[in-house]
């Protein structure tokens, strides 16, 4: 091998080096405008399937047959023994029935069970100006809490579909349970869109992972830029592997 030929391998391996080290600058680069999260909104999405205990749904079932008009007029009608007439007894009827109507009164008709799925939105802003006019747009009509940074509650009696937030402070977080009487798979075959004043929100759907998958999940991102990164290693390596071939060939 002749001082020429090393001279000539060296200066393909800092050619190839220097190619090397732009790819990886170039893979960076690409990182940060694709995976570097600058968005101010951040949104997390959690479904889960709301369940109750047998037992607790069974009683309310029993409690609700008990406050039936008749029921309870007869029960009333009994104990007076004659002694009231009938509007004193409705009276008395409505009287008993009064606190827990409300209970069974809409959107609850049906009781707890009718809301099977839970879809929980947590909320971020990681810019550095307050995020105004959030709103939420949600797959079906839904009981609706919203919390906001200073764990201030907003309950929305009824059902709805569109949910309004007016601002989120810098680095602050909100909340929002949503309650639906659709199954948990409709629900996340519809579409939540969240926007704000000055853009949309960076939508993530929280899926459950454990074990290896969590870890997988989790560093994702990172994981990528490492496979890159070690595919030029290989190549790198096959490349050295190739140099003292083309050095006996220039020799020959």
């Amino acid at each position: 091998m002749t001082k020429g030929s090393d001279a000539l391998s060296w200066k393909k391996t800092g050619s190839f080096l220097l190619a090397l080290i732009t790819a990886l600058a170039s893979i960076a680069a690409i990182y940060d405008v694709f995976f570097k999260d600058d968005t101010r909104l951040e949104a997390e999405l959690t479904y889960s399937h709301m369940d109750f205990p047998s037992q607790y749904l069974e009683r309310l079932n029993k409690g609700s047959e008990k406050l039936k008009y008749d029921y309870l007029y007869d029960h009333v009608k009994g104990i007076s023994n004659e002694s009231l007439n009938h509007e004193q007894i409705n009276k008395l009827v409505d009287l008993s029935r009064a606190p827990f109507r409300e209970i069974y009164d809409k959107p609850f008709e049906s009781g707890l069970a009718q809301y099977q799925s839970e879809l929980v939105i947590y909320m971020r802003n990681s810019g550095d100006k307050v995020v105004k006019d959030v709103h939420i747009t949600l797959p079906a009509k839904g009981l609706v809490q919203i919390r906001d940074e200073a764990k201030n509650n907003t309950i929305l009696d009824a059902p709805v579909s569109t949910v309004k937030i007016p601002a989120i402070v810098q680095n602050g977080t909100s909340t929002v349970w949503v309650f639906f009487e659709d199954e948990l798979k409709e629900i996340k075959q519809g579409q939540v869109n969240i926007g704000f004043a000055d853009g949309v929100a960076k939508v993530e759907v929280n899926e459950q992972f454990s074990g290896f998958d969590a870890t997988v999940a989790k560093y994702s991102e990172e994981l990528m830029v490492l496979v890159a990164a070690l595919v030029f290693l290989v190549l790198f390596a096959l490349y050295l592997l190739c140099l003292p071939n083309e050095t006996t060939e220039t020799n020959a």
